[in-house]
């Protein structure tokens, strides 16, 4: 059985690394890696470094609201969310797609060297423990299994977000620089190039298969849900397997999606809550409150939907995790009334409510632009907030849209959709269940999924996403394919001398 989490102050407070510099191996030695204890205390290291990366955690206590570049990409450039006039040059690129220099080497250099920091401390781990520690000890393997998920899920996410047609189908394309070893600095004679797409996807899902056998099956209680378990990884499969293969409708890649996600269900660890009166029931906010206690983890009680989450605090509230405030003072970004009244049905919780009642969408901080409108998924000022990596909505909503591309409309497909849809109503607004003559053709059925998906997924780092991998505009409508996703970084090309070759649209 894990214990409970162990941090090490050093880990957390280590400076962060990048392409070009040699990581910190102070606590890469037969001293850490040799002790299940500590081996395990460097592998929080790399949880905390994943959350950086991702999400907006803190660098240090002093910075704890910083607005995070990499989640922000998932949904500035739609509809969800616009960009503040003055108030960020970095989001108002992300909206309209067009990125110069000091964004490039700005805020998209930030979040590419992050997600590389996190990649190296995950191979940290995984090479520190192989080589000194006891392998045929199971926590040991478990330990290892862990590190090689994390780096899946960051090669993932900077997969999608620079991949040269990762999300088109483009398996020729030029993906992500792929280490499985610790880095040793910057040699201007061994600079890697980029791998291809395909080799890409196939690094992320050989991570992935190796670190579910290690795995346990059982999640834990909802509120142990913040480590790797094998579930997690079938989540992240089941997501990694609908973006490789939705844009070209790949037939195999869609019945992994089914298998993966069918199984994940079968195992009943997973649930709704029963009641949707109130904000925290029908999206797992759990905010921490100070109030409720002051030991870790707070708060205690979290959403039975939550396959795997990022805490609201790490350690002690020195550092505290979450997004916050891009959101709920809205100083860089706001929600747009029409893009609510135009997703949200009335009486749909996910959206405004008349009344007393808070919906998901709201004003927020009344003590900036108070009659604007943001998400409420992020709704603590303090910036102890969850962030939600996987939950049971978009299982059901991943299985649904394999179905239909694979099978057309089904009964299946129509459940899962319908299960998602009517949940965020009480009993007497729910809308009446669709079923197959709603729906003209496939291809509209898997419009009204997609719609679903916004609908529910909404601010949680998706919409971009998947407007690409099916083929649609996003907000400025005029962008190729090749100029929705990011650049690589003006730096990072530079210093290789051209060997870390620039995205197609942007040479």
């Amino acid at each position: 059985m894990r214990k409970n989490i162990i941090v090490l102050s050093s880990i957390l407070l280590l400076g962060a690394c990048n392409l070009n510099l040699a990581p910190e191996n102070v606590l890469v030695d037969q001293t850490v890696y040799s002790n299940p204890k500590t081996a395990q205390a460097a592998l929080m290291g790399a949880y905390v470094r994943m959350a950086v990366f991702l999400a907006g955690a803190p660098e240090d206590q002093n910075n704890y609201s910083y607005p995070s570049f990499c989640w922000m990409a998932g949904d500035l450039g739609t509809y969800n969310l616009k960009a503040r006039d003055g108030g960020y040059s970095s989001y108002t690129a992300l909206e309209e797609g067009i990125y110069d220099h000091s964004v490039r080497d700005g805020d998209i250099l930030s979040c590419w060297l992050k997600g590389y920091n996190a990649i190296d401390y995950a191979n940290n781990v995984i090479d520190g423990i192989q080589r000194y520690g006891d392998m045929n000890d199971p926590v040991n393997r478990e330990l290892v299994a862990e590190a090689r998920f994390l780096r899946a899920f960051v090669y993932f996410n900077l997969q999608k977000m620079f991949g040269d047609g990762a999300l088109t189908g483009k398996g020729e394309g030029l993906g992500l620089i792929l280490r499985d070893k610790p880095y040793d600095g910057y040699n201007p004679d061994q600079i890697q190039t980029r791998a291809s797409v395909s080799e890409t996807w196939r690094f992320i899902i050989n991570d992935l298969a190796e670190a579910a056998e290690f795995l346990p099956g059982n999640p834990g209680a909802p509120e142990s849900r913040f480590r790797a378990s094998a579930p997690v990884v079938n989540a992240l499969l089941s997501r990694v397997y609908l973006y490789m293969g939705s844009y070209v409708n790949d037939r195999e890649c869609m019945t992994r999606v089914i298998d993966i996600s069918r199984a994940l269900l079968m195992t009943g660890d997973y649930s709704f809550n029963t009641h949707v009166s109130a904000l925290r029931e029908i999206f797992p906010l759990n905010a921490y409150d100070k109030s409720l206690s002051s030991s870790y983890p707070d708060p205690t009680s979290r959403s039975p939907e939550i396959i795997f989450y990022q805490p609201s605090r790490i350690s002690t509230e020195l550092f505290p995790n979450g997004i916050s405030s891009p959101y709920f003072t809205k100083k860089m970004l706001l929600v747009e009334p029409g893009w609510v009244a135009g997703t949200y049905a009335s009486g749909d919780h996910r959206g405004i409510l008349e009344g007393s009642v808070a919906g998901l969408v709201g004003t927020g901080s009344t003590n900036h632009y108070p009659s604007d409108l943001t998400s409420l998924k992020y709704s603590n000022n303090d910036g102890y907030d969850d962030v939600v990596f996987f939950r049971l909505a978009e299982v059901k909503l991943n299985l649904a849209e394999a179905l239909a591309r694979r099978d057309g409309i089904t009964e299946e497909a129509l459940g899962h959709l319908n299960d998602v849809r009517c949940r965020p109503f009480l009993e007497e607004d729910k809308p009446v269940a669709l079923s197959m003559s709603d729906f003209s053709s496939t291809e509209s059925f898997i419009d009204e999924i997609l719609e679903e998906r916004n609908r529910e997924l909404a601010f949680e780092s998706h919409r971009r996403w998947d407007l690409i991998r099916s083929g649609k505009a996003i907000r400025n409508e005029s962008l190729s394919d090749g100029m929705k996703i990011l650049p690589i970084p003006d730096y990072e090309v530079n210093i290789s001398k051209g060997k870390i070759q620039q995205n197609s649209a942007f040479r």
